[in-house]
């Protein structure tokens, strides 16, 4: 239990009331106060107010269809609502909030999704490849099965070495090309793809590594264009490391990892449709 508070009123500053009738300023507020706090140009505050009734949506909600009519049903609703920088859903919060992450139920139910597109997209590379070797097509054999190794190492990535931040590791299906395993899986599977059908020597493993770079450092690029990714506001300095050791390392093994695919795709392929096709 914590101690009393034994000031006087003269070691505390009180601040009442709210800072108007729009919430976005009750949310700015204390931001601002701890910074004049920290900064020593104020005393000492502590802050007691009623908010107002809210709806929150997150940046990612304005690029859904029907955030239009959810936004005009709060305000009907006497609600003001509000965009702040981190909201997973919408939500109608009781008092002041900072930056809210997925819960441990989010989480489950995304991973539920994530194995359900996993599953749905090999089915499909699967069933190309059958169709490629029933007409013993053997250039696209290979792409298929190159296709497919690099979906296993996406999944792979997604649900074994995802370790960190669940709102980045896990964000709405619609987002994870944001996210570095999909980067990863996306530039092994450009490159392995195209990998295969150059010829095998120093032109595939120099078409592999130019198509797994640009794929590397565009994908994010679109992405974050087009807004299908998700950002913090105030996100820690091992976060910072983090991302440059992972940019730095995908841009090394998406290359290797993309000409190795395409190799054994190819090898497959040959394996199981000898002769020329």
């Amino acid at each position: 239990m914590p101690p009393p508070c034994n000031g006087s009123p003269a070691d505390v500053d009180l601040v009442e009331g709210s800072a108007g009738g729009e919430p976005s300023l009750d949310v700015a507020l204390p931001h601002a106060l701890l910074d004049l706090v920290a900064a020593g140009r104020r005393p000492p505050l502590l802050r007691c107010y009623r908010p107002h009734a809210t709806v929150a949506f997150g940046r990612r909600d304005t690029f859904v269809p029907g955030f239009a009519a959810a936004s005009a049903q709060s305000r009907r609703s006497a609600k003001s609502g509000t965009i702040y920088k981190i909201v997973d859903e919408a939500s109608a919060p009781d008092s002041s909030s900072d930056d809210a992450t997925p819960s441990d139920q989010d989480i489950a139910g995304r991973r539920r999704e994530y194995a359900r597109a996993f599953a749905i997209s090999a089915a499909i590379l699967v069933i190309a490849i059958v169709i490629a070797l029933a007409l013993r097509h053997r250039p696209a054999a290979s792409a298929g099965i190159a296709a497919l190794a690099a979906l296993g190492i996406g999944t792979l990535l997604q649900f074994t070495a995802s370790k960190g931040l669940p709102m980045f590791l896990w964000p709405p299906p619609h987002l994870w090309l944001g996210t570095f395993a999909a980067n990863f899986m996306l530039a092994v599977m450009f490159a392995a793809v195209g990998g295969t059908m150059l010829r095998p020597g120093m032109r595939r493993v120099m078409g592999s590594i130019v198509i797994a770079e640009i794929a590397w450092w565009g994908v994010p690029a679109l992405a974050g264009a087009a807004g299908l990714t998700l950002s913090i506001a105030r996100q820690r300095m091992d976060v910072d490391w983090l991302v440059f050791v992972g940019t730095a390392v995908g841009a090394i093994a998406a290359p290797a990892a993309g000409w190795a695919t395409a190799s054994l795709a190819a090898a497959l392929a040959e394996r199981m449709l000898p002769g020329r096709t």
